[in-house]
C-alpha cells in the first residue's frame, strides 16, 4: 500500500488469473497475488485499535475477493449468533467491505460477514431484502487460536457499474468488536476527512450487464377470516433494469395485510410520532428518497405503484415514486441530489398528493457543505394545500464534529400553515434557535468502557413573537467493562405556558448483545402540573443457539390517565430459510397475537402459513396460506 496523497492510502488493483478457493482459511499462498493492506483505528476518534487487522483484496472478470484476518487477544469472546443469509448480525463480531465503484464517495454497497459465515448485503440505494433481486454474495469464515478470518467473493453482477473501464474505486474495511463496543476502520475518515477513505487503484471494471428481464414475484394467498370468511387475494411485484444505472420496481395489489404492524411504545410527547416503514416497496431504493418531505408511512394502502431510483451519472441520482388508489389518492414524490465534490451536496424534492376535491404538493431545496470538521447546511420547504392554502419552513446550522466532539447551532422558522402532503412535521408556526453539544469517548484501560455527554437546548417562538416554548436537555451515559449501560437524562420544559420536567434512569446489560440482555428505565416528574412516572422492563434471552425470545412491558402513568402495554415476541430457527416466529402485542385493552411459520429468505418459491392478522390492532380469527413464486420474462 503506498500514498496517493497525505491522506489517502491507494491500494494498486491486482487482476488475478487463479482464484482463491473460498473456504474460509485465508492461506497466504492462495492470497500471494492480492493487495494486501492492514490496520484498524477507532471510527470515532481515530485511536489505534487494540486488536490488529490485515486485509487482502483481488478481482477477475466475473468476482472481487475479498480476505480478511482478524485478530483478538481475547479469542474467547468472540461473539457469532448469525449463520444465514441476508440476515442483521447486530452484537455479532463482524466485517464489512465498503465498495464505491464511482469513486464519488457517495455511493457505496456494504457487504458483511462474521464469524460463521453469516451474510447481509446493502447495495447503494436501500435494496428491499429480496435474493433474486440482491445478486448471490459467499462468505465462508473460522476461528482460530489468535482471532477469526473470513473470505469472500462478490459478483460483479450483483453490483451497480457505472462504465466500463479502468477507474479509480473507494473502498474501506469496518470491523465490531461486541467486548469492546467499538467500531474500528481500515482509514479514519470522520471529522469531514472523507476524501482520506482508501483508493482502490486502476480496478478494470467489466462491462455492465443489463439485465433487462423483467423479474416477477407473484403472491397469492388464501384461507378463512371470522369477520370476513373466506379470503383469496393476490397480486405482484416486479423489477427490472432501465440501464446499467437505473433500477425500475413496480407493484401491482402489494400485500400489507400480512406484513407485521410496527409498533409505537408507550410514551409521552406533545407532537405526533411515526412508526418504522418496514413494507418492501418502499425499502427500494429508499436513500434515493432521503427527506422531510417523503415519509412512506403516510401512504397506508394503494392499488398499483411504480418506484424508478438510480443515478444519471458518478454526481447525479434520482429517485421517482408514484402510487395510485384508484378513485381515491395518487401520491408522486420526485428527489434529486448532486454531488459535485466529496463535501458539497445539494438536494430539490417534490412531492404531490391529490384526492377528489384536495390537492396538496411541496417542494425541498438543501444544500450542505462540509469543510474539515465544520458543516454547513441550509434548507427550505414550502407547502401548498387546498384547505391550508401556503406554507413555509426555512432552516440554518453550523455544525462541529471531530475527536468524539459534536456541536450544532441552528435556526428554524416554520410558518403555522406548512403541510408537507406524505411527510412528518411535527411542529409549525415556530421559530428561533436551538443548540447542541456532544462528547463520547472510548477508554482503552481500567473499569470503564466508554462514557458520553449530550447536552441540547432550544429556544422558539411563535412566528407572531408569542413564547411558545424551550427546552433544555442533559443526557450522561457510562458503560463499563463488562458491559453494563448506565443512563441517566434530565429533561426541564417549558410549553405554551405549561412547565414540564422528567427524568430518566435507564440500565442495561450486556449493552451489546441483543441476544441475550435484560434492561430496564424509570421516568419520573410533572407535565404540565400533572404526575409523571413511566416503568419499562425489557429482556432478550436466547435458548438452544434456535430459539430467540423479545419482552417488554411498560406502565404508564400521566394524571388521571393509566395505562400499560406488554410486546412479546419469539423467533425459532428451522434452519437456513424456515422459521416459526410469533408476536403478542397488548395496549390497555387492545390485545393482538399471531403465529406464522415461514419458508423464505432464500431462492425460489417463499411459503407463509399465518394464524392471526399480523397488522391488526386487536385478535382477528384468521388463517391464511401465502405463496410467492419468482420468475423472470
Amino acid at each position: 500500500m503506498t500514498l496517493a496523497s497525505a491522506q489517502a492510502p491507494v491500494i494498486v488493483a491486482a487482476k488475478i488469473t487463479v482464484p482463491p478457493k473460498i473456504d474460509g482459511t485465508v492461506d497466504d499462498t492462495e492470497w500471494h497475488d492480492a493487495a494486501m493492506f492492514e490496520g484498524l483505528v477507532d471510527e470515532t476518534t481515530g485511536q489505534t485499535s487494540p486488536e490488529a487487522g490485515k486485509f487482502w483484496i483481488a478481482y477477475d472478470e466475473k468476482y472481487i475477493y475479498f480476505a480478511a484476518r482478524l485478530m483478538d487477544s481475547q479469542p474467547g469472546s468472540i461473539q457469532a449468533t448469525e449463520y444465514r443469509t441476508n440476515v442483521g448480525m447486530n452484537g455479532d463480531d463482524n466485517v464489512v467491505l465498503d465498495i464505491d465503484l464511482s469513486g464519488s464517495l457517495s455511493d457505496f454497497n456494504t457487504f458483511q460477514t462474521n464469524p460463521r459465515g453469516a451474510t447481509n448485503v446493502r447495495l447503494s440505494g436501500g435494496r428491499a431484502a429480496k435474493r433474486e433481486w440482491n445478486g448471490e454474495m459467499v462468505a465462508q469464515s473460522r476461528r482460530t487460536p489468535g482471532g477469526w478470518e473470513t473470505e469472500m467473493r462478490i459478483p460483479w453482477s450483483a453490483l451497480p457499474i457505472p462504465k466500463a473501464g479502468k477507474r479509480d474505486v473507494r473502498i474501506n474495511v469496518e470491523r465490531f468488536i461486541p467486548r469492546l463496543n467499538r467500531t474500528f476502520s481500515n482509514v479514519f475518515i470522520n471529522d469531514g476527512k472523507s476524501a482520506n477513505t482508501p483508493i482502490w487503484r486502476d480496478v478494470i471494471l467489466p462491462k455492465p450487464y443489463v439485465d433487462r428481464s423483467i423479474k416477477l414475484l407473484p403472491y397469492a394467498y388464501a384461507g378463512l377470516d371470522g369477520d370476513r370468511g373466506t379470503i383469496l387475494n393476490g397480486g405482484m411485484d416486479l423489477k427490472t433494469s432501465l440501464n446499467e444505472n437505473v433500477n425500475l420496481v413496480g407493484t401491482i395489489n402489494p400485500d400489507f395485510r400480512n406484513i407485521e404492524r410496527s409498533v409505537l411504545s408507550l410514551d409521552f410527547s406533545r407532537f405526533a410520532r411515526i412508526a418504522n416503514e418496514n413494507r418492501p416497496f418502499f425499502q427500494e431504493g429508499s436513500s434515493y428518497y432521503n427527506s422531510q418531505l417523503f415519509f412512506p408511512q403516510t401512504i397506508r394502502q394503494f392499488d398499483v405503484g411504480v418506484n424508478a431510483y438510480g443515478k444519471l451519472n458518478d454526481k447525479t441520482q434520482f429517485g421517482f415514486l408514484d402510487t395510485i388508489d384508484f378513485g381515491k389518492e395518487n401520491v408522486s414524490v420526485g428527489n434529486l441530489t448532486y454531488a459535485p465534490t466529496a463535501n458539497d451536496n445539494y438536494r430539490v424534492t417534490a412531492t404531490s398528493r391529490t384526492r377528489p376535491g384536495y390537492e396538496n404538493s411541496a417542494y425541498l431545496a438543501r444544500y450542505s457543505k462540509t469543510i474539515g470538521p465544520w458543516n454547513i447546511f441550509v434548507r427550505d420547504m414550502g407547502s401548498r394545500d387546498t384547505t391550508l392554502h401556503s406554507g413555509e419552513q426555512t432552516d440554518l446550522a453550523l455544525g462541529y464534529f471531530k475527536g468524539g466532539f459534536f456541536s450544532n447551532a441552528g435556526y428554524t422558522r416554520a410558518t403555522e400553515n406548512f403541510f408537507p402532503g406524505v411527510g412528518f412535521v411535527p411542529e409549525t408556526d415556530y421559530k428561533g434557535m436551538n443548540y447542541f453539544l456532544g462528547y463520547q469517548h472510548p477508554l482503552d484501560k481500567g473499569p470503564l468502557q466508554s462514557y458520553a455527554v449530550n447536552l441540547t437546548y432550544l429556544n422558539y417562538d411563535h412566528i407572531s413573537g408569542k413564547r411558545y416554548r424551550d427546552d433544555a436537555n442533559g443526557d450522561f451515559a457510562v458503560t463499563t467493562r463488562s458491559g453494563l449501560a448506565l443512563d441517566y437524562n434530565v429533561d426541564r420544559a417549558t410549553f405554551e405556558g405549561s412547565h414540564d420536567r422528567i427524568d430518566t434512569a435507564t440500565v442495561s446489560f450486556p449493552v451489546s448483545d441483543p441476544y441475550r440482555n435484560v434492561q430496564t428505565s424509570y421516568a419520573s416528574g410533572e407535565i404540565g402540573g400533572d404526575k409523571y412516572r413511566l416503568l419499562t422492563v425489557g429482556s432478550s434471552y436466547r435458548l438452544f443457539g434456535k430459539l430467540q425470545l423479545t419482552g417488554t412491558y411498560q406502565k404508564f402513568h400521566l394524571g388521571a390517565v393509566d395505562t400499560d402495554q406488554t410486546i412479546f415476541s419469539s423467533f425459532y430457527d428451522l434452519g437456513h430459510d424456515r422459521s416459526v416466529s410469533g408476536r403478542l402485542v397488548r395496549t390497555g385493552s387492545d390485545t393482538n397475537w399471531y403465529l406464522a411459520f415461514r419458508r423464505s429468505g432464500n431462492r425460489g418459491a417463499e411459503y407463509y402459513l399465518i394464524f392471526g392478522d399480523p397488522s391488526a390492532l386487536r385478535f382477528r380469527t384468521s388463517v391464511i396460506l401465502k405463496v410467492v413464486v419468482p420468475f423472470r420474462v
